[in-house]
């Protein structure tokens, strides 16, 4: 793909993800905490002791957004959407590439194929859809690797260094691979090696430095778990793409450059289950890079197939649609329910939003932290407020000393009677409801005085 057509496919990926907003412009959980980190991170107050787990490019790419202010969610949005849209673009390219010298429609069988495996990754977690829609970080993830891959078979080293960088700020899945394309480079390419330098010590340093350098808590750690079971990982691994991508990438395996992007693939999902035995979460969408770079390997499988003898062809395929149509339908069927849910959720946070506003954040922050029985919009409150994370907090109880409590349509019918029971409503915009709930007499001066402190010296966790 020549520079000019990229140009093209980017702007008009943009134009397309700016239009989904007319749909759904709801960012998900993950997506707020990392708005709220890096409007933090602009003014050196960075706090993670609550939260998701800490990922140094959604967090800087936040950072520059939340110069935008209140578009900063709609633009993060855009970006995760367009890289969605690119990764459809990179896929399809990579697999035309690979197909070089076999007939045409080969070839648009192989990126056809491609396609529709990003299209159709599955994630029984968190539908992929959702994740396109709500601003999680994957979408991103798999257009830089995909962008990587490609730059590297085209023989742009510099290119897939940083590509492959970028992708480890979000992942570290990516950095030992990273690490051996970089010695790669280093080999046989010496004027790459001071950009090796630079990637080995700057990724180490941004998932680490922040949190380190500005006391910021612990982001970082609570991504590990002792919940996730490694072979439920590798077993989502070879569902995530269409099942019969892993058979149809074996015919194209005579390639030697599909024989180095296949070890890749598996070297990735062996990574992610080492790290879920080693205590660290392991989700069905940690597999995506690898599963879509199957995925295209797969649709370079197919147009091998199609330049062989029928009968094999046949003798392959049958099968082939059988188990790729029996998934085809609860895959198809996700898509369209997962943006109805996006519109739902929009329209609700919409409406706490209103309330929350209507309320104003001082009765909310009465005793320096808002209590919510939604967990889930927990970031989006604190984006609102302009607060850090750690001053929202989730009961699935009523609270005994909040300020406030914000009980919404996750709260349960027993927490809603002794809601109702003890405490004092202040506002409603349908299904939220804002509580007034007693705190002691000194919370607001002790919240007001550590705020205070906190400004003067410029540390971690301010209120602004």
């Amino acid at each position: 793909m020549t520079t000019r057509r990229l140009l093209y496919a980017v702007a008009a990926c943009l134009v397309l993800a700016t239009a989904s907003l007319l749909i759904a412009d709801e960012p998900v959980y993950d997506a707020w905490a990392w708005l709220s980190w890096g409007r933090e991170l602009t003014h050196l107050e960075l706090d993670t002791t609550t939260g998701p787990a800490w990922k140094p490019l959604t967090v800087a790419l936040a950072a520059a957004l939340s110069l935008a202010g209140d578009a900063a969610p709609q633009l993060w949005l855009v970006l995760v959407r367009a890289s969605w849209l690119l990764a459809l673009v990179l896929a399809a390219e990579l697999a035309w590439y690979l197909t070089a010298g076999r007939p045409r429609a080969s070839r648009v069988a192989a990126a056809a194929f491609a396609v529709l495996c990003v299209v159709l990754l599955n994630d029984d977690v968190t539908p992929w859809s959702r994740q396109v829609a709500g601003g999680m970080s994957e979408p991103l993830l798999v257009a830089l690797v995909l962008g990587a891959v490609r730059a590297g078979l085209a023989g742009r080293a510099r290119t897939a260094l940083v590509l492959g960088a970028l992708a480890a700020l979000v992942r570290p899945e990516a950095f030992p691979l990273l690490a051996l394309y970089g010695l790669r480079c280093w080999r046989a390419e010496p004027r790459t090696r001071p950009l090796v330098v630079a990637a080995a010590l700057a990724v180490p340093a941004l998932w680490l430095g922040p949190e380190l350098l500005l006391d910021a808590g612990g982001g970082a750690t609570r991504a590990q778990t002792q919940t996730s079971d490694p072979l439920e990982a590798l077993g989502w691994a070879a569902l995530l793409p269409l099942a019969i991508a892993w058979p149809l990438a074996l015919a194209a395996l005579p390639d030697p450059r599909v024989r180095v992007l296949g070890a890749g693939a598996l070297a990735w999902i062996v990574i992610v289950a080492a790290m879920t035995i080693a205590g660290f979460a392991g989700l069905p969408r940690f597999m995506a890079p690898a599963a879509t770079v199957v995925g295209v390997l797969g649709g370079v499988g197919l147009a091998a197939l199609l330049a062989r003898p029928r009968g094999a062809l046949v003798a392959l395929a049958v099968p082939a649609l059988v188990v790729t149509v029996l998934g085809l339908p609860d895959r198809v069927a996700e898509v369209p329910h997962a943006w109805r849910s996006s519109v739902r959720i929009d329209g609700s946070h919409d409406r706490l939003r209103t309330l929350v506003r209507g309320v104003g954040a001082t009765p909310l922050l009465a005793c320096g932290r808002l209590a919510t029985s939604d967990a889930l919009v927990r970031t989006a409150l604190a984006w609102e407020l302009d607060v850090a994370l750690s001053r929202v907090v989730n009961f699935g109880w009523r609270p005994a000393l909040s300020g406030a409590f914000v009980v919404g349509p996750q709260a349960s019918p027993r927490l809603r009677q002794a809601v109702r029971s003890a405490a004092t409503p202040v506002a409603r915009q349908e299904e939220w409801t804002v509580y007034s709930i007693d705190c002691p007499a000194t919370a607001t001066a002790t919240a007001t005085a550590r705020s205070s402190a906190a400004r003067s010296a410029g540390v971690s966790g301010a209120t602004r």
